[in-house]
């Protein structure tokens, strides 16, 4: 299959996960060009060997030996009565990137804080949309 059409197929899907999500953490395996044998290219850029930087805003690509490159990255908690969360270390690396605070209201209107973790599993049934 061409390296274009298997781009083109993982952001779509990819696309469609964060669209439906109540997303904590997401991953993704890009194939291997087969025009840049042992090359990991995203985006234009040539990565180095091993972890590097993601797109903002909390992403972590790694590029293996084969030239396929890992994406993982944290989305959101979407908790009822609450707002959509702010990162707390926007400057981190991932997975330090993925605490979150938000503002939240009780049923009489009194606002709260709470802190959550997108990685963190325990979060995916704790009230969310």
């Amino acid at each position: 299959m061409d390296r274009n059409i298997v781009i083109i197929l993982f952001c779509f899907g990819f696309s469609m996960m964060l669209l439906d999500s109540v997303c904590n953490a997401y991953s993704g395996l890009i194939p291997a060009d087969p025009d840049n044998p042992g090359k990991c290219i995203h985006h234009g850029d040539t990565l180095k060997l091993g972890i590097n930087p993601g797109n903002a805003p909390c992403q972590r690509l790694t590029c293996n030996e084969d030239g396929s490159i890992l994406i993982e990255g944290c989305g959101k908690l979407y908790l009822a009565n609450c707002n959509k969360g702010e990162r707390i270390h926007v400057n981190k690396p991932y997975p330090d990137c993925c605490q979150l605070k938000y503002k939240c209201k009780k049923p009489d209107g009194t606002p709260f804080y709470i802190e959550r973790d997108a990685l963190d599993a325990s979060n995916r049934n704790e009230n969310t949309t």
